[in-house]
């Protein structure tokens, strides 16, 4: 079920770039391409008393980008996105005890600036983007054994917020014709946890990671 809603969230976004684009750039002749992404996340959340972007997931999926003519780019993704927080990786002793892992389905869609045009292959050997996403959770996992059992996030987990809204920055890279490299920061705009919705003594939870991730590009 949170599959089909991710799905028709996924038409509803494209419809939603498309209606914001300028009328001329939309009647002008464009291009479509795609590709295939992968990477992963180093994310952490505020409010959980842990610091540092020290929990690792995996991030993937497909990447679609309506190519105008002009050095600007619309694109919008389908992926496969893991974040959370855990202890520190390398002294874990030091933090308290907690880890939370979240999966969702992310939905991006932002705009892209190009820059050092490539003639043969015709690209953009780099550009800056800038958007928003939409994420819907899949699953969710949270070990407390800092807090106790009145105040232990995992007490909190039933009540963590399904849709996701984020705002996202980041920059990439074209080695070549097919192959590119992304670095981009994402900061949620929805809480992962809003106590003051649900009457809550806790903490309020927020999102926030950094992405690292190899792009093919078909064509």
């Amino acid at each position: 079920m949170k599959l089909e809603k991710s799905l028709i969230y996924l038409r509803l976004s494209l419809l939603c770039a498309i209606l914001v684009l300028p009328t001329d750039l939309i009647l002008s002749q464009q291009r479509f391409s795609a590709g295939l992404v992968g990477g992963f996340n180093a994310s952490q959340v505020d409010g959980d008393e842990l610091a540092g972007f020290d929990k690792v997931g995996l991030h993937a999926g497909i990447i679609t980008t309506m190519d105008l003519e002009s050095s600007l780019n619309v694109h919008l993704e389908f992926l496969y996105s893991q974040r959370g927080s855990r202890p520190d990786v390398f002294q874990p002793e030091y933090d308290p005890d907690i880890e939370i892992g979240v999966d969702y389905i992310e939905l991006p869609v932002y705009v892209s600036i190009g820059d050092w045009w490539q003639e043969e292959g015709e690209y953009f050997k780099a550009s800056f983007h800038g958007g928003f996403s939409y994420g819907r959770l899949l699953s969710s996992k949270v070990t407390d054994n800092y807090n106790s059992a009145e105040f232990s996030l995992e007490g909190y987990q039933e009540y963590f917020n399904e849709n996701d809204f984020s705002w996202l920055l980041g920059i990439n890279f074209r080695m070549s014709q097919h192959w590119g490299v992304t670095a981009r920061y994402t900061r949620g705009i929805t809480p992962l946890l809003d106590p003051a919705k649900h009457n809550l003594n806790t903490s309020r939870l927020e999102s926030y990671w950094m992405t690292i991730r190899f792009e093919y590009y078909f064509k």
